[in-house]
């Protein structure tokens, strides 16, 4: 008999882009058997949350950015403007691009985070991605 069952399934990606520059992470989903899901004719939906450090040990951390589309907001640097991702490109090849535009970048805190990257289907969410964030900070501004 089994002693353990572990059933996180998520990707460790560590990703580090640039203050102030368009962010675009392009996707592939296929099954087992290496064939694409159909992500739109199934209604995949995705979300992604970046957080800041745990303040405690039943903390998730202070929310930096966060899928624009649903969930929970967060505001930038200026403290107007929403700072988060869009989900776009979305195919029957398992194709889904993550794009936050260069403005949105620009209201990016520099810094160290830790994310995640979800999907929701038939009322079953999945994390298929975690990982730690960096944004550096940008030099020259346009």
């Amino acid at each position: 008999m089994a002693s353990k069952a572990n059933l996180d399934v998520a990707e460790k990606l560590d990703i580090t882009c640039r203050k102030g520059d368009t962010f675009e992470l392009s996707l592939n989903f296929k099954d087992s058997t290496g064939t694409a899901i159909p992500l739109v004719t199934d209604g995949y939906e995705f979300f992604m949350q970046v957080r800041g450090a745990k303040r405690a040990s039943n903390s998730k951390g202070s929310l930096v950015a966060g899928t624009l589309t649903k969930g929970d907001q967060a505001k930038g640097e200026n403290r107007t403007q929403n700072v988060g991702f869009v989900f776009e490109d979305i195919d029957n090849s398992g194709n889904v691009t993550v794009r936050a535009s260069a403005d949105t970048m620009a209201n990016f805190p520099a810094g160290r985070y830790a994310y995640d990257l979800q999907y929701t289907v038939n009322n079953k969410t999945t994390t298929v991605l975690k990982g730690s964030f960096t944004v550096n900070d940008d030099i020259t501004t346009a």
